[in-house]
């Protein structure tokens, strides 16, 4: 019987690059001027989406990692836990700098991921994040199911604009 070599954290990793690579699929085709369309109302827009996932990166890249926050903290207000999506464009930053901050905040938890020893994977992270990931194996896993979740609303907002699937 065959058995694997592969690094403990490749298919963490591998989840993570998956799932971003996904978002980037859908993000893929949107213009940048309609990056506060929302496909509803009250929905998520593509600009809400970016910049909630690069701040929950920079969250957990500070909280798990030991990684210094990059993001403005008026990122965490506009893009964190409890906010709401507005049209007004002028109210978030550049999609430019928003797209950036989703490769530049990810960097810091692969490198973090990839470091990690089998002992460090299997270690709590303690009763608040019990349900999401009981585990500091389990964070990727949870890292990548959020991406997904957001992922979706992205089809939503590339439905709403009249774009066809990322995906065929």
């Amino acid at each position: 019987m065959p058995t694997s070599t592969l690094a403990p954290t490749a298919s963490l990793l591998h989840q993570l690059r998956m799932s971003r690579g996904g978002t980037k699929l859908l993000l893929a085709g949107i213009p940048t001027d309609q990056f506060c369309t929302q496909p509803m109302p009250d929905g998520h827009h593509a600009m809400w989406i970016v910049g909630h996932l690069a701040s929950t990166d920079d969250y957990f890249g500070k909280e798990f990692a030991g990684a210094a926050s990059a993001l403005p903290k008026s990122w965490h207000e506009l893009f964190g836990m409890g906010s709401k999506p507005s049209s007004d464009a002028s109210r978030y930053p550049a999609p430019a700098e928003v797209l950036q901050a989703l490769d530049d905040r990810r960097a810091p938890l692969e490198k973090w991921i990839e470091g990690l020893s089998p002992e460090q994977l299997a270690k709590s992270n303690g009763k608040d994040w019990a349900p999401y990931a009981p585990t500091v194996g389990d964070l990727p896993f949870f890292i990548a199911w959020h991406e997904g979740y957001h992922a979706g609303q992205l089809a939503a907002v590339r439905r709403s604009l009249g774009l066809p699937s990322a995906f065929g």
